[in-house]
């Protein structure tokens, strides 16, 4: 009996840091995409890109909630995807004067 106290409480433990643990995740993704969405907010600005701009206000905003409350958000909703897409036209010429393997665009 005093066998399975012990193995409760360490189960309960270890959930608990596990969720201590995604929180810190969740948290640290959160800035990355305050981070990613203000910048990406200033270039759009910059190019008079209103559809851009809305789009990482809130991905920005969905940062800051998961900064403050340690939860991902948004996840599998194409938030990633073409983050710069206005730019995949522009040929990535690299030393030898040709785009990279897919035609596309690269970000360093």
């Amino acid at each position: 009996m005093a066998h399975s106290g012990a193995t409760a409480s360490s189960t309960t433990t270890s959930k608990d840091s596990l969720g201590a643990v995604k929180s810190a995740v969740g948290g640290v993704h959160g800035m990355g995409e305050v981070i990613r969405g203000t910048i990406n907010e200033a270039v759009d600005t910059a190019f008079d890109d209103k559809a851009g701009k809305a789009k990482n206000r809130t991905i920005a905003a969905k940062g800051v909630a998961e900064m403050q409350d340690g939860e991902l958000k948004g996840r599998g909703d194409g938030a990633h995807a073409g983050a710069v897409g206005s730019m995949s036209s522009v040929p990535d010429v690299g030393a030898g004067g040709s785009e990279n393997a897919s035609g596309a665009n690269r970000m360093l």
